[in-house]
């Protein structure tokens, strides 16, 4: 899930939530999920960079957004 937020140069696409079913898992599904969003968030709605936040624990998730970021700003959350 995601949507587009912001004001002037701060205008951008914020993945709300990212979740696949363990069935569907290791089908590049989220990876497709993220640059739709991405290509959305640039070529229809003009924004400037995607956010996200994932949970520092979250390895299998850092390692997918690190794998498919350009233009994204990822932030780190503890699990507190």
């Amino acid at each position: 899930m995601g949507k587009v937020e912001g004001q002037g140069e701060s205008w951008h696409g914020h993945v709300t939530a990212v979740t696949i079913a363990p069935e569907y898992r290791r089908q590049q599904l989220a990876k497709k999920l993220m640059n739709l969003l991405e290509e959305i968030s640039d070529k229809i709605d003009k924004a400037y960079f995607v956010d996200l936040f994932v949970r520092a624990s979250n390895t299998p998730a850092i390692k997918m957004y690190e794998k498919v970021i350009v233009s994204y700003f990822l932030f780190y959350s503890s699990d507190t």
